[in-house]
């Protein structure tokens, strides 16, 4: 395994192991004050470990902490949309009930728009960074992103799994 390789790997078992149960429910749209807290706490490691990664100087990384700073909040919120949008579905598609044909398309239709939307948030992203960045900084980047965030889904879904079987106050497992 390559140097460069070995770091990423590094940084991202120190950015997991910063996720707590509370961090991790943070994603399931916890926005009290003690989740807030525990997201910056994370995007500032996370930001730190990119900086000395990627060899931003301190000017890429104030301007990549400013774009995520926009954009991030904007993905959390479609995020919560998205999870409203889909309980409203889930309560339109109840057996035994019958839907709302109007109301069910315009959720659908919203959903469909949001999806499209949230997309187009990571490109409008890439774009402004891609002022600051060099391509293999942005590439480096989407790697260690998503590499964080598929763990950070693994740990979710642990998490639900541990709730559907009674464990529901359980952190993943070790």
């Amino acid at each position: 395994m390559g140097d460069l390789m070995r770091r990423i790997v590094w940084v991202l078992l120190v950015a997991v192991a910063a996720l707590s149960g509370r961090a991790v429910a943070q994603e399931d749209g916890d926005d009290s004050p003690e989740a807030v807290r525990m997201r910056q706490q994370i995007e500032t490691r996370f930001g730190a470990q990119v900086q000395e990664m990627l060899g931003l100087t301190d000017q890429q990384a104030t301007q990549l902490r400013a774009t995520l700073g926009t954009y991030a909040p904007k993905r959390r919120a479609m995020e919560r949309e998205e999870r409203a949008i889909k309980r409203a579905l889930q309560a339109q598609l109840r057996p035994g009930i019958a839907a709302n044909s109007d109301s069910v398309g315009r959720l659908v239709d919203r959903l469909l728009d949001l999806k499209v939307n949230y997309v187009k948030s990571f490109v409008d992203e890439d774009k402004e960074m891609a002022k600051y960045l060099t391509p293999v900084q942005r590439a480096q980047f989407l790697v260690m992103r998503e590499r964080l965030m598929a763990r950070i889904e693994e740990i979710r879904q642990q998490r639900q799994q541990q709730r559907m079987q009674g464990g529901a106050g359980a952190g993943p497992p070790p």
